[in-house]
C-alpha cells in the first residue's frame, strides 16, 4: 500500500450502503490489521452506521457522508474530508459515483473499486461477479483487498462496537419486565420497497413465544407507523398485552444492544439480523428473496448462532420482486417457522 506524503499508510475503506453490507464488512477489518500492522484504517459509510463503530479497535476514524441535499457540495464536502485524512488508498467496496469522484478530487493516489463502463475515477479495479452469489458477500471483498496483498480469512468474522452509551437510552425506553434474555425480538420491516415476511408468520411466533415459553416480543422496524407491526398486534389475540413496539424508536446502537440481549432474534434478511448475528444472538433470518443474487449463500448474516431458513428458487423472467417473494413464503407454513424458532432457542 502507497504511503501519504507524510509516511503514514493511511487506508479508507469506503461503504456508503446499507447496515447488513456496513456490519459484513467490518468483518475484513481484522485480517487488513493482520496484513498491514502499521495501517491507519479509516472508515467511510453513512453517518447513521457511526454509533456501531465507537472506539472500534481497528480503526482511526469514521468518514461519514455529507448529507447536503445538493450533489455537487455533497461531493466537495466528502472531498475535503478525504484530503484531511491524507490517504495513501481508498478501496471502494461498494460502486458509488460521487464517492469516486471525491477520492479522485482528494488526489488520493490509488483507488481501488470494482470495473464498470466509465471507470474514470479509479486507478485500479477488478471484475463485479457479486450478482452470480457464488460466495458470500464477505468474500466479494477481498477480490479487492488482495490487490493490497489482504488475503481471505477461513472464516469471516464481524466485528462491531456499538456506543456503550446506548444501554442506558434503551433503559429507559423499555418497560419493567423486558430485561435481558426474557423477551424475543421480531424484526418486522424491510430496506425501502423489498418485500416483507407476511403479518401471520409473525403472529404465529409471537404467540408461541408468549404461550409456550412465557417470553415478551419486541417488533422493531426503521418505521414508527409500520403497517405490518399494527397487524401483528391487532391479530395477537390474547399475547397483545406480552408484545411491545419499539418501531422507528432507537437508533442504531440502541437496536444493537436489543438485539444482543434477546433470548432469540428473528425477521428477514436485513440489517438487524446482521447487527443481532455480529453480537452473537440467537438469530433466525428468512431469506425471502433466495435467488443466486440473494441467497443465503451471499447474505447468511455471520455469527456462531445464526440460523437461516430457505428453499432455493429460480424467479421466473417476467416476476416481480413481490410475487416472488409471495410464492417463496407459500412454500412455508406458520408451524415450520414456529419449529425453526424453537429450534434456536434450544440449540
Amino acid at each position: 500500500m502507497s504511503s501519504d506524503s507524510n509516511g503514514n499508510n493511511r487506508l479508507i475503506l469506503a461503504r456508503p450502503d446499507r447496515i447488513g453490507d456496513v456490519v459484513i464488512t467490518s468483518s475484513c477489518f481484522a485480517p487488513i490489521k493482520e496484513t498491514l500492522p502499521d495501517a491507519e484504517i479509516y472508515f467511510l459509510a453513512h453517518p447513521r452506521m457511526e454509533p456501531l463503530f465507537r472506539k472500534h479497535p481497528a480503526l482511526a476514524g469514521f468518514i461519514p457522508l455529507s448529507q447536503h441535499t445538493d450533489a455537487p457540495r455533497r461531493m466537495e464536502l466528502l472531498a475535503a474530508q478525504m484530503r484531511k485524512v491524507k490517504a495513501g488508498c481508498i478501496v471502494h467496496l461498494h460502486a458509488d459515483e460521487e464517492v469516486e469522484w471525491a477520492a479522485a478530487s482528494a488526489e488520493i493516489p490509488r483507488r481501488i473499486g470494482f470495473r464498470a463502463k466509465g471507470d474514470k475515477w479509479l486507478t485500479e479495479s477488478f471484475p463485479n461477479f457479486k450478482k452470480t452469489g457464488n460466495k458470500h458477500e464477505g468474500y466479494f471483498n477481498f477480490d479487492l483487498l488482495e490487490l493490497l496483498e489482504v488475503h481471505p480469512p477461513a472464516k469471516l468474522v464481524p466485528h462491531i462496537t456499538p456506543d456503550a452509551d446506548a444501554i442506558e437510552r434503551l433503559a429507559q425506553k423499555l418497560p419493567v419486565g423486558i430485561v435481558a434474555g426474557r423477551y424475543a425480538v421480531l424484526h418486522v420491516g424491510a430496506h425501502g420497497e423489498k418485500p416483507r415476511i407476511a403479518p401471520e408468520f409473525f403472529i404465529a411466533v409471537a404467540r408461541w413465544l408468549v404461550k409456550e415459553r412465557r417470553l415478551y416480543v419486541v417488533l422493531v422496524s426503521g418505521d414508527k407507523d409500520d403497517e405490518t407491526a399494527a397487524a401483528i398486534l391487532h391479530g395477537a389475540g390474547s399475547s397483545v398485552s406480552w408484545i411491545h413496539n419499539m418501531c422507528g424508536q432507537t437508533d442504531l446502537a440502541e437496536m444493537a444492544f436489543l438485539l444482543r440481549d434477546a433470548a432469540v432474534v428473528f425477521g428477514r434478511d436485513s440489517g438487524p439480523a446482521h447487527i443481532a448475528a455480529a453480537l452473537g444472538a440467537r438469530t433466525v433470518t428468512f431469506m425471502l428473496e433466495p435467488e443466486p443474487e440473494n441467497s443465503a449463500r451471499r447474505w447468511t448474516p455471520l455469527g456462531e448462532c445464526s440460523w437461516v431458513l430457505e428453499k432455493p428458487m429460480t424467479r421466473g423472467w417476467f416476476e416481480s420482486r413481490p410475487a416472488f417473494a409471495r410464492r417463496n413464503l407459500s412454500h412455508f407454513s406458520e408451524e415450520e417457522i414456529v419449529e425453526s424458532v424453537k429450534f434456536a432457542l434450544e440449540a
